[in-house]
């Protein structure tokens, strides 16, 4: 496996972030985001665990009945990274 420098992923990351942003009140499945970023699921799933952990991110694990998901998370912008983001 190739070895990504720190820079690429900051962009990918970037990446993930627009992609959600454009879709800012619709959650996304992390394959959706993978494929949009033509990368693997595991490789995309690191990079929003990463944005989570930023605090830039809510990782959804339930559906709108309150089950819960078994194997994937749905990813959405926190309200307050939109607002910031709007207010540039």
């Amino acid at each position: 496996m190739v070895k990504l420098s720190s820079n690429t992923t900051n962009l990918l990351k970037d990446d993930i972030i627009s992609i959600l942003y454009e879709k800012n009140l619709k959650p996304l499945l992390t394959i959706e985001i993978a494929r949009e970023l033509r990368r693997d699921k595991e490789f995309t799933k690191k990079l929003l665990v990463e944005l989570k952990e930023k605090g830039i991110l809510n990782e959804i694990k339930k559906n709108n009945k309150g089950k819960d998901y078994t194997k994937r998370s749905k990813w959405l912008i926190k309200p307050g990274v939109i607002d910031t983001y709007n207010e540039l």
